[in-house]
């Protein structure tokens, strides 16, 4: 009579085995969307600073070419000759010199070491 009964139970290893390996299925494909959107994300904010660091470099560019142009001797005399910028001679009381002697001196010694060096180096 119950001979059925125990003939057909139902394949709870294979049936768990499945299951496992169908989660681990879907774990692999969650993970792979997950890193490829990721990915998509960061090269577009990647391509974004690209663009934006390309035009401050322009910008920065402009700025120094018209640093150069308004600092130009040319235009600085253009300027002065308008009037725009005034310019007061330098008077001799306005001149501070420190150790006047002692920087003529030195000079002479670092001419004459120099000069000494290169004699020998001559020599020999």
């Amino acid at each position: 009579m119950n001979h059925r009964r125990n003939a057909n139970p139902v394949p709870v290893a294979a049936l768990a085995s499945w299951v496992v390996a169908a989660f681990f299925l879907c774990t692999a494909g969650l993970c792979y969307v997950y890193f490829k959107n990721q990915m998509q994300t960061t090269g577009t904010e990647i391509r974004n600073l690209e663009s934006d660091l390309a035009a401050l470099r322009s910008q920065d560019d402009t700025e120094r070419a018209q640093i150069d142009k308004l600092s130009s001797h040319s235009y600085l005399e253009r300027r002065l000759a308008e009037g725009f910028i005034k310019l007061s001679p330098i008077t001799d009381d306005k001149i501070v010199r420190l150790h006047a002697g002692a920087v003529q001196k030195a000079a002479t010694v670092d001419s004459d070491d120099s000069q000494n060096d290169s004699n020998r180096i001559v020599a020999q």
